[in-house]
């Protein structure tokens, strides 16, 4: 049985991409998916072990892997949104790296507040298809709204509270 002890918190699943089970991954701070033996989920309170057979690379940190024994898109939705753990002995050559700094994927999850009020939503995704990276947020109200990923509009991090506050220019929200 895998308790928590032996095991650190690597980075999180998303939404699940395509019919055939592939799901959205972020990996945190430089983590290579593909060097682990496996990825470990909590399910009901148990740390389970997954099997990886298929990742492909879809930006620094994200991934589309594919997980043995989930085929479908139903399947894959039971296990989205979920943190992903590793074994800490797995892991510890990548977290002992004295780098500094923050990758728009280690702020999936984190509640976003703009200054004004006006948007209040959690970081679900990012969007790195382009030269310009985007937050894709969810916010409170269901709406869903692409936050550029930038220095002038990230105003405070909140690492401790998992929260964002940004300085949105007038009209983005429209868009």
């Amino acid at each position: 049985m895998i308790t928590e002890s032996q095991i650190t918190e690597i980075g999180r699943l998303n939404q699940p991409h395509g019919i055939k089970g592939e799901i959205n991954a972020v990996a945190y701070d430089g983590i290579e998916l593909s060097e682990l033996s496996c990825i470990i989920l909590d399910v009901d309170g148990i740390f389970v072990p997954f099997f990886m057979s298929g990742i492909r690379r879809r930006g620094t940190q994200s991934y589309l892997i594919t997980i043995e024994g989930i085929e479908n898109e139903q399947k894959a939705s039971s296990i989205a949104n979920k943190t992903i753990f590793a074994l800490s002995d797995e892991v510890k050559q990548y977290t002992d790296n004295d780098e500094e700094g923050f990758y728009a994927e280690d702020f999936i999850g984190f509640r976003i507040i703009s200054s004004d009020g006006e948007l209040n939503g959690i970081v679900t995704d990012i969007d790195d298809s382009t030269e310009n990276v985007l937050f894709i947020v969810k916010a409170d109200s269901g709406k869903k709204h692409l936050i550029p990923v930038a220095d002038e509009i990230i105003t405070g991090i909140d690492i401790e509270n998992r929260q964002l506050t940004v300085e949105l220019p007038a009209g983005l929200l429209e868009i």
